[in-house]
């Protein structure tokens, strides 16, 4: 019978220890999935299998590897007013032409890899300054809800059931390091460096956003936008599949010759189809994303002393958490931002039954303080009035 519950103890979703959280899905959004897809987009540039050559150029008189290495390195132009083209952009060079130099090229995946590091820079700045507070505070709790009524530990298989004197020895542990935290203020700057970092991922998109419209010549804000439009020219302007080169070299006199090169840009297939995804990731997703998560912390901040809104949101963080009314009142008048902000992301790293008894250990514990607002009326027993 043991030997049956301790295969279902072992295979449950219950008994399984998940990562501990401390950020939210918003700043996930950054540094996984942005990072992720930068990341991406610079291995398929770099990629010359699906691409074939990046540039490839036809001249006269001058061998085709040489005007390819050439025109690469240096760059290439278009002219996007020329009439009576055999393609966009190419044509002949009048006295008034007004060509566009193409030399982007070169960069894109450096600078697609650069975005990728910056958008993972902020969470590796919250990681490096959290330094595990919580995974520590919440060691070996993840599994307290299983419980025993027997005075020593059950060991099921590779699970291990606490008595209910190892529960609460836990759990005084736990109240002590959180007291010290508290009590000396050593999580005061806690919500000002996550909220900093928060902030900072919004500086980021904006100033990328910046970075990307100067790298493609002022033609990102309106790149998506030019997606729908019927006339294919705006892409080619951004990203042309044929371009001019002009190489020169001595003749046999020592005369300038110049050859007109006509390349085509595979690399600019690719390209197209990349910033068209990062457009829309960042215009439609990602900022609006960025602002949110602020906003969210504008609203936290000017509603955390108010009982209401602790009981909604600890009831959503910690899922089957009774927390007594009291205790919340408590919680709400006598800590701070940073403090409460705290809890919250440990009540989202606990299960329910155990953050209840935690917070109100932690509530007692407040109400005995000297000065404390609280009275010894509000001393209710943890089972009544709760949600």
């Amino acid at each position: 019978m043991i030997g049956v519950f301790s295969h279902v103890v072992s295979k449950s979703r219950l008994t399984r220890i998940k990562l501990v959280t401390i950020d939210n899905s918003a700043f996930r959004v950054h540094y996984r999935f942005t990072f992720a897809i930068l990341l991406a987009c610079t291995t398929l540039v770099c990629s010359r299998q699906y691409i074939g050559e990046h540039i490839q150029c036809i001249a006269t008189g001058v061998n085709n590897k040489v005007v390819n290495t050439f025109c690469f390195f240096t760059t290439t132009y278009t002219l996007p007013d020329a009439n009576n083209t055999a393609h966009p952009g190419v044509g002949p060079v009048q006295w008034d032409s007004k060509p566009i130099q193409h030399a982007y090229y070169q960069w894109v995946p450096f600078v697609l890899f650069f975005q990728a590091i910056m958008f993972y820079l902020p969470h590796l700045l919250w990681r490096t300054y959290e330094a595990g507070t919580i995974a520590l505070l919440v060691n070996g709790l993840q599994r307290l809800y299983l419980k025993t009524d027997d005075e020593k530990d059950l060991v099921v298989g590779t699970t291990r059931i606490t008595s209910e004197a190892t529960r609460w020895a836990k759990i005084r542990n736990v109240m002590n390091h959180l007291d010290t935290v508290t009590r000396f203020r050593l999580n005061r700057n806690w919500a000002v460096v996550l909220v900093g970092c928060e902030v900072l991922n919004l500086v980021n998109v904006l100033v990328q956003l910046k970075l990307m419209d100067k790298f493609l010549g002022g033609q990102f804000y309106s790149y998506g936008l030019q997606l729908f439009d019927d006339v294919s020219s705006p892409l080619d302007r951004v990203f042309p599949k044929m371009t001019k080169c002009d190489f020169h070299k001595f003749g046999p006199s020592g005369t300038i010759q110049t050859h007109d090169a006509l390349c085509v840009m595979g690399l600019n297939i690719i390209n197209e189809k990349i910033y068209a995804v990062l457009w829309f990731w960042f215009i439609v997703v990602l900022l609006p994303v960025s602002v949110a998560a602020l906003l969210w912390r504008v609203i936290q901040f000017a509603m955390h002393s108010r009982e209401s809104f602790n009981r909604l949101l600890l009831r959503e963080a910690s899922p089957g958490s009774r927390i007594d009314h009291v205790d919340l009142a408590i919680i709400a008048r006598q800590t701070t931002y940073s403090d409460w902000l705290f809890m919250y992301y440990l009540s989202g790293n606990m299960d329910g039954a155990v953050f209840r008894d935690l917070l109100h250990s932690f509530a007692t514990g407040l109400r005995k303080e000297p000065g404390s607002q609280a009275s010894d009326d509000d001393l209710l027993p943890l089972d009544k009035n709760s949600l």
